[in-house]
């Protein structure tokens, strides 16, 4: 995964969005704790939260399409050179492009 050269900082703005909703999630724990709940701030807190988690899917997502690429080059580099020239001048079968 971390052979594509946006890998790493995909994987930091994975990791501080994270780290970002644990600190949300550890604020809504102590306003909760301390029984000064206001409903205001634990809305905006759930809502900071849920766009953390959102912005670490969408990191997650690219470095899992960056993995898929790297798995590919990988399979390709595995094949013998015949077939590899196969892949390249076969048609294609129904499902494969």
């Amino acid at each position: 995964m971390l052979a594509d050269d946006c890998a790493p900082s995909h994987a930091e703005a994975l990791a501080q969005s994270l780290r970002y909703a644990h600190g949300y999630a550890h604020e809504l724990l102590l306003t909760l704790a301390a029984g000064k709940a206001d409903p205001d701030k634990a809305a905006d807190l759930v809502q900071g939260i849920r766009n953390m988690l959102s912005a670490a899917e969408d990191e997650l997502d690219t470095l899992d399409d960056t993995q898929h690429v790297i798995d590919a080059v990988a399979a390709i580099q595995g094949l013998s050179d015949a077939d590899l020239f196969r892949a390249i001048t076969d048609t294609p079968t129904s499902g494969n492009p």
